[in-house]
């Protein structure tokens, strides 16, 4: 197996709305994957064999209503998946990488984009 782009999150302020774009536009479906936190509810849209993550802010001053605010809706992180992602992590401090929590690359140390790392199951 090789590492590969996961999912492509996109911060947006009304999930449904977006989904039917992409439903009407290129036939994409909503799957029954839902996350919901006090920040943000999550659903994620297959497009062929790729997925969009798409998230809808919950609350004042969250995670996702701070980035629509100071960004407008789009992107919002590349999900990718690795091998070992306990060795990604390692190599990214060991090279000095901002990580925020076990998971994310900081933007400001990856080029401008929010990086997720998951581990292949």
């Amino acid at each position: 197996m090789e590492n590969k782009i996961h999912h492509i999150g996109l911060a947006v302020k009304n999930i449904e709305e977006v989904a039917g774009f992409f439903e009407e536009v290129i036939g994409a479906e909503l799957t029954d994957y839902k996350l919901e936190t006090p920040e943000f509810f999550s659903r994620m849209l297959t497009i062929g064999q790729g997925l969009f993550e798409l998230l809808e802010p919950r609350g004042q001053n969250g995670l996702i209503e701070r980035f629509l605010t100071k960004n407008g809706e789009g992107l919002h992180h590349v999900s990718l998946e690795v091998e070992d992602l306990g060795k990604v992590l390692a190599t990214c401090r060991e090279r000095g990488y901002t990580l925020l929590g076990n998971r994310f690359i900081h933007p400001k140390r990856a080029h401008g984009v929010l990086i997720e790392l998951l581990e292949k199951r």
